[in-house]
């Protein structure tokens, strides 16, 4: 009686032992696909254009913004630049202002993976896909900005 039970038991672990790697199996290659989905997704959603998100985050600059950081930031994407001027008017103008007192060099996808929060300032730096010239202690003021981004485009996703 206990060797017909053990051996049921043995089986019954087997079962669900491989129930478990297959169903781990399984999970992992959905886990993989929604992260492959996301980005074929991205890939294929139009592109955003740069200007026009830059349009929607020209009203996210308040006075207490720009009391908080105080810093001037020339930014250079992969097509375009821009300057934030969060030290004196509170503005974001296409062009790259030379007086600026950071500039930030990155390329469009490093951008929009900031201002959608897939990545983070000090991640892309130490990765080099973000290059800064200037304070270091000034750019990290900006991350209130960029944290407005996201906040903006979460509520226009909704």
């Amino acid at each position: 009686f206990s060797y017909v039970c053990s051996g049921m038991t043995a089986e019954f672990g087997k079962q669900w032992y491989q129930r478990r790697v297959r169903d781990n199996m399984i999970t992992r290659r959905i886990l993989m696909q929604r992260i492959c989905v996301h980005q074929f997704a991205r890939m294929l959603s139009a592109t955003p254009n740069i200007p026009e998100l830059m349009e929607k985050f020209k009203p996210l600059i308040t006075d207490k913004l720009v009391y908080e950081t105080g810093v001037s930031c020339a930014l250079k994407l992969s097509d375009s630049s821009w300057t934030l001027d969060l030290r004196d008017e509170g503005t974001i103008k296409e062009g790259c202002d030379e007086t600026a007192d950071i500039t930030l060099d990155m390329n469009n996808d490093v951008f929009l993976g900031l201002i959608d929060g897939s990545t983070t300032t000090a991640a892309a730096y130490m990765s080099g896909k973000l290059k800064l010239e200037g304070n270091i202690m000034q750019a990290m003021k900006l991350s209130s900005l960029f944290k407005n981004m996201q906040s903006a485009i979460a509520e226009e996703a909704k």
